[in-house]
């Protein structure tokens, strides 16, 4: 099979001077690309790593970055993709997890706080594109015994859980393919295509809406963050003749909130569809759109990082069902389980989404136990098959509803939240005696947690104090933005504190 990054080599070679990417208004072409990623490549072979060795990349989206995941997965390594904003004891945890062996890091960066604690031997500083030996290694590097059996591992994606929870999502080239072929097939093949995108190049949907122009021909925007003001991402699209953006729905919302009268036909005749993953898009969203942007399909879609895309919902099946995700993408069968694990086939009953196709992921890195939990052989006529831990409902035509997580972790813009990680940080408090967390809708970020309490007899303690403490505990996105106080919690019949009436409104919060 062809590999991923090939396919921007052809179009290097076919049409050298085209535009291929724009980040933050710097542009770069298919040529130049494609050339800096040999560059990085051939540092990288320089080093004596071996095919199959891993390789982080821990750097904001830039076109540097772009060009050094191709010139990794040209040098046959496995590309590693590292959140640039987390924090140090997270970053610490996940190199020595996938044992990696070279780190990709911006021009000038300091590695203090790695020295002593993590495995590498190479450094690769953007700018300079010299590799350099590690001089804070701890020991020995250890070989890696502990990856994935079967399958050619390329790509490593981490999921945003906790540090300890963390995990390494690995895929193959065909997995990637198979992503790219689906998506293409509804979206369009890219060619002539400009998609504009705000996610990140760490985060699996902002890899794939910043490659999959690449691969098709097509010039591939993205920016850091949304502009100052909404209006100006209106600006935005005339400039550079956007025809497709692949937006969270945050950005969606932020859109909505231009003058009605900015969406003036010069500025967006180009543009032809939006693109939404990642959190349902509210009805009331949906309908604004429609107004405001008549002549643009809108997609609304679903999908996780263990298996890229799911499903998607066809721009004229909007009116009838904006609350579904719609059917599966070609090339994907889904199906829902009950808890014995037994198919559920009536109409409007909730069921454990599980996943079958070429999409789904290789494994969990250096898990074995998790990623048999996860993913089982030979079920439901399918060699194998993924069960996603999202509960879903489907309609007498076979739509999808998303109901929610399986384990109540949910998503804060792009983030899962752990709630009993929250919990435990809370309870931690000297004043606290209990704490629940659950998730409050929120029109721009789809949830945010807010803290249940019970404080110690004795004890006093203001929201915005414990809000302040968890800040100094968490990571941003994991910390309260709202805190109620209670006189008692409620129970479930075993005695356990539960969420779920706090959730559900039995209990006033």
């Amino acid at each position: 099979m062809k590999q991923f990054h090939d396919y921007v080599k052809d179009h290097a070679e076919r049409t050298p001077d085209n535009i291929a990417l724009t980040i933050n208004g710097r542009e770069i072409t298919c040529g130049a690309l494609d050339a800096l990623a040999c560059v990085v490549a051939r540092r990288l072979v320089g080093t004596g790593m071996t095919t199959g060795d891993r390789v982080a990349l821990h750097a904001p989206t830039s076109i540097e970055t772009v060009a050094c995941a191709l010139g990794v997965m040209k040098a046959g390594f496995v590309l590693v993709l590292m959140h640039y904003g987390i924090a140090s004891e997270k970053l610490i945890h996940q190199l020595n997890d996938i044992k990696a062996k070279t780190l990709i890091v911006p021009a000038g960066a300091s590695l203090d706080e790695l020295t002593g604690r993590v495995h590498l031997q190479f450094v690769l500083h953007m700018g300079d594109w010299q590799t350099s030996r590690f001089s804070g290694l701890n020991e020995a590097f250890p070989e890696c015994g502990g990856g994935l059996e079967g399958g050619e591992v390329r790509v490593i994606f981490h999921t945003s859980g906790s540090t300890k929870d963390s995990k390494g999502v690995a895929v193959s080239n065909s997995n990637m393919m198979a992503a790219y072929t689906a998506v293409s097939s509804y979206l369009g093949h890219f060619e002539d295509a400009v998609i504009l995108n705000f996610s990140p190049l760490h985060f699996d949907y902002g890899f794939y809406n910043i490659m999959m122009p690449l691969l098709g021909g097509g010039h591939s925007v993205s920016e850091h963050a949304l502009p100052e003001q909404p209006e100006q991402l209106l600006d935005l699209i005339q400039r550079r003749g956007v025809t497709g953006m692949h937006l969270l729905p945050p950005a969606v919302h932020y859109l909505l909130q231009a003058n009605p009268n900015s969406f003036q036909s010069e500025k967006i005749k180009s543009l032809k569809y939006i693109a939404s993953s990642g959190q349902a898009l509210p009805p009331k969203h949906i309908e604004q759109l429609r107004s405001l942007l008549p002549g643009v399909a809108i997609y609304s879609m679903y999908g996780l990082t263990e298996c890229k895309r799911v499903a998607y919902l066809s721009p004229e099946q909007l009116d009838r069902r904006p609350g579904s995700v719609g059917k599966p993408i070609p090339g994907v069968k889904v199906f829902l389980v009950d808890d014995a694990g037994q198919l559920i086939t009536q109409p409007d009953c909730v069921g454990e989404l599980v996943v079958a196709g070429d999409l789904v992921m290789l494994g969990y890195w250096n898990k074995p136990e998790l990623t048999r939990q996860v993913i089982k052989n030979n079920l439901f006529g399918e060699t194998r098959v993924y069960f996603t831990g999202d509960f879903f409902k489907r309609d007498s035509e076979q739509y999808l509803y998303f109901v929610g997580r399986k384990d109540h972790v949910f998503t804060r813009r792009t983030f899962q939240v752990n709630p009993r990680e929250i919990e435990h940080v809370i309870v931690a408090h000297e004043a606290v005696s209990e704490a629940v967390v659950i998730p409050v809708p929120d029109d721009v970020a789809g949830h945010v947690p807010k803290a249940c309490v019970v404080l110690k007899k004795g004890h006093e303690l203001s929201a915005d104090d414990l809000i302040r403490y968890c800040a100094t505990q968490l990571d941003w996105y994991m910390v309260p933005a709202m805190v109620s106080f209670h006189e008692a919690l409620p129970l479930n019949l075993n005695g356990k504190t539960t969420a779920s009436l706090l959730a559900a409104g039995a209990v006033a919060i």
